[in-house]
């Protein structure tokens, strides 16, 4: 398992409690991960970075991941752990948060900036931890001592996959070259989709969803049999809470019709209780503008969040000129599309639009003097 981010929070959107539900989501499935994975009786586990969001994570957070060492501990689970971009300290004025975990029983963490190797059951697990600087790194990696059963651990995005780089904290390149058949298995972190890298080396993944750029992926663990070199994939969300819908056509749409598509495919059992985004394309600009957020609030009743992103239809550039010998008559037409948005009586309308022409009349004839006109 990869890149839990403890701590993690999105949305400002809190519970009756006042805590962030996207943080609590992460804890609730780091738990159901634990509890999973007690039920799989595996020999050991791996954690391959980025256990906490934060290099400074709070008390929450430590609390929760201690819990989690603990009842494996309790079923006597070899536990080994490297620490990724997010979680390493950044300076050496800085301690690391893995120090407090250190001395619990059945638990082998690789934090500081050198390589450490454990050896469990009949396998070793050679484990790089975070490093800032590449040449460190593969120094580091030289001292590696194989033992003939040998599982790597490392976290950051192989040069092969550069382009799918997460573009955050502390991000940096593996040389493809860490990824020796020598190994019989190579555990990686920091890609939170799930993917196979080489027939021995893959990412597992995050348990959780934290952008709409991952709605579509693959989450959960690997569950891997080392003699055989066989990986199964362990689903730990029943289904997925974030839904990135695919793209509506608005082409020819009134603001009413684009309403009503966003209804359409916002089917209301499907988006209970989750974080949506619906994507419009080819959206009319002054047909948008018509539409008030409050048409959607029955949805947003339904979910825990709504975003729609709209995607506005090429306009001509006529259309985007303002006639600036006509500033008057300009504002009057933005006032008229503004008002038609909300509720408002004549005698309001009325005041604006008297306010506004005479502005604009006055800007008209500043200017006409500044050139002598």
């Amino acid at each position: 398992m990869s890149d839990s981010h403890l701590g993690f929070q999105d949305l400002d959107k809190v519970d009756e409690n006042g805590r962030n539900i996207i943080e609590e989501m992460v804890y609730s499935g780091f738990l159901d991960t634990i509890d999973k994975i007690i039920k799989l009786k595996p020999d050991a586990v791996v954690h391959a970075g980025d256990v906490f969001h934060r290099e400074r994570p709070g008390i929450r957070p430590l609390y929760i991941f201690k819990k989690g060492l603990e009842l494996l501990a309790n079923e006597e689970i070899p536990v080994v752990i490297i620490n990724g971009n997010h979680d390493a300290p950044k300076s050496l004025a800085r301690t690391s948060p893995f120090c407090i975990y250190e001395g619990m029983d059945n638990l082998s963490i690789a934090h500081q900036k050198k390589y450490k190797y454990f050896d469990i059951c009949d396998h070793r697990f050679h484990c790089i931890p975070y490093f800032m600087d590449a040449t460190e790194q593969k120094n580091e990696f030289s001292k590696i001592k194989y033992s003939g059963k040998d599982v790597l651990v490392m976290h950051g995005m192989v040069g092969s996959m550069w382009s799918e780089r997460r573009n955050d904290v502390g991000e940096y390149e593996l040389d493809d070259s860490f990824l020796k058949s020598d190994f019989d298995y190579i555990a990686l972190g920091h890609s939170h989709g799930r993917k196979k890298v080489r027939d021995n080396a893959w990412y597992c993944g995050s348990v959780e969803y934290f952008s709409f750029d991952e709605a579509r992926q693959e989450k959960g663990i690997l569950l891997v049999d080392l003699s055989t070199g066989m990986t199964k994939s362990i689903e730990i969300h029943v289904s997925k809470y974030r839904i990135d819908y695919p793209s509506i056509d608005c082409s020819g749409l009134s603001a009413w019709d684009i309403v009503s598509e966003v209804f359409k495919q916002c089917n209301s059992k499907e988006i209970k209780g989750k974080i949506i985004r619906c994507n419009l394309e080819n959206v009319d600009r002054d047909q948008y503008k018509k539409i008030n957020p409050s048409n959607f609030s029955e949805l947003r009743s339904l979910c825990i969040y709504l975003k729609i992103t709209p995607g506005f239809k090429k306009e001509k550039m006529d259309d985007l000129r303002i006639n600036t010998s006509d500033l008057s008559g300009e504002f009057a037409k933005f006032i008229r599309a503004e008002l038609e948005k909300i509720s408002y009586n004549k005698d309001m309308k009325d005041k604006i639009m008297n306010y506004g022409s005479d502005l604009m009349n006055n800007v008209e004839k500043a200017r006409n003097t500044e050139r002598g006109q």
